[in-house]
């Protein structure tokens, strides 16, 4: 009598056909699910052109979805306009970092903060700024700033004065005459009578009043003047302060205050100067000594 196998026994023709459906069913959801996940989509190759057997993967857009070497951690922007976008972005972020690499810090601040830090430099370090660049020379030629400079480094007594040529040439025409002034004491302490002769202008109408109150009138008067006072005796020491210029277009005066040693209290010194063929000539020299408080009761005519 044949027994019959366990294995066989318990399974049917319709567990069979229940099996079948599940495993069917299990599948079809495995494959929803891949389809349905963000890399599991297969775009279809565009016709006619091949892709050299590399399965590239496209987002409808010309832009790249993933970093070089499979990293995805670029974001990918669809279509044109999102292409366009990138472009601008990429664009814009390249053009900041030019300007900003390509401009200094000066051109970056406002022309008042410009102004106001210009004024700290001195002659010579303005001149070298106007040569660096077409920004630079612009704002070194600024007339605020050379009126800020001149008032540093001379007076404030003019800060009225509307200078006709601006307060550059006006700078510089100060400066001139400043020199030429300081060359004419500098003449004094090395008593050369011939560089005198070359300062003074050879005309009749010039006019030298030492301290002595002695009027001299004429070129050759003025420098025999000055003959006598480079001989006589040896040379004085003496220091010259609170110099004050002021400058036309053909003609300049200076005063200040002349404090010799030999002399009790400091003087009153004016110079006159005249501007002749390219050069500035001194026309007019006149030294008194200053009261000092309490000397004197008489009025300003006498």
């Amino acid at each position: 009598m044949e027994i019959p196998s366990p294995l066989y026994a318990n399974f049917s023709f319709g567990s069979i056909c229940l099996a079948s459906a599940v495993t069917a069913i299990c599948f079809l959801c495995v494959l929803w699910a891949f389809r349905s996940s963000p890399g599991g989509k297969r775009s279809k190759s565009r016709p006619g052109k091949s892709d050299g057997g590399s399965s590239k993967k496209s987002c409808g857009c010309s832009c790249y979805c993933s970093a070089p070497g499979g990293s995805s951690s670029l974001a990918c922007a669809n279509g044109s306009a999102g292409e366009k976008y990138e472009k601008e972005s990429m664009l814009g972020s390249s053009a900041g970092v030019e300007k900003q690499t390509g401009g200094s810090m000066m051109e970056q601040l406002v022309p008042e903060i410009t102004t106001h830090a210009l004024s700290y430099l001195d002659y010579p370090s303005l001149c070298r700024l106007s040569m660096t660049n077409s920004w630079m020379r612009k704002a070194a030629n600024d007339d605020n700033a050379w009126k800020a400079l001149y008032h540093k480094d001379f007076t404030v007594e003019q800060d009225t004065v509307t200078p006709h040529s601006g307060w550059k040439a006006y700078y510089a025409a100060t400066k001139a005459i400043v020199n030429i002034n300081m060359e004419f004491f500098n003449i004094i302490k090395e008593r050369s009578l011939v560089a005198m002769g070359r300062l003074w202008l050879q005309a009749d109408y010039v006019k030298c009043i030492h301290g002595t109150g002695e009027l001299f009138a004429g070129y050759n008067a003025v420098m025999e003047s000055w003959a006598l006072a480079f001989n006589w005796g040896q040379g004085v020491a003496f220091q010259v302060r609170d110099v004050r210029a002021r400058v036309l277009p053909d003609m300049a005066w200076v005063t200040m205050k002349v404090y010799v040693d030999m002399e009790p209290g400091p003087s009153h010194v004016t110079n006159v100067y005249e501007f002749h063929n390219g050069q500035w000539y001194l026309v007019h020299h006149h030294r008194s000594l200053m009261l000092m408080d309490g000397e004197g009761d008489h009025n300003i005519f006498g």
